[in-house]
């Protein structure tokens, strides 16, 4: 018995079928990828409306820009260094902070409004 699977894909916009190999768009917005199925007339749409933010903006690292957003918040990501001194100012204030791994938001935030 043979057997044969087609893969057909629809627009998330407009729900047409997608006749391009490659119908996925990706793109990120504030600190956030997303991914969507477009016509190529859709996708040409994008591009158009995108480009004037595009001309102005500049390429980034995405682990970069978590960094830099991660520091200007207060972030949840830290560096070694860092998390060594939460963690060294927590147990002075006689507050549980795990040994290993992401030190938890409210900690930071504490720890952020005495420093």
């Amino acid at each position: 018995m043979a057997k044969k699977t087609i893969e057909k894909f629809f627009s998330d916009i407009s729900g047409e079928e997608i006749e391009s190999g490659t119908p996925t768009l990706t793109f990120a917005f504030d600190g956030t990828s997303y991914e969507i199925d477009v016509t190529e007339k859709e996708k040409d749409e994008i591009e158009k409306a995108f480009a004037p933010y595009i001309r102005a903006g500049r390429k980034s690292n995405s682990a970069a820009s978590a960094r830099r957003r991660g520091r200007r918040s207060g972030g949840s990501s830290n560096s070694g260094s860092q998390a060594k001194e939460v963690r060294a100012w927590a147990k002075e204030q006689g507050i549980d902070v795990p040994a290993r791994g992401r030190i938890p938001a409210d900690i930071l935030e504490k720890y952020n409004a005495a420093n």
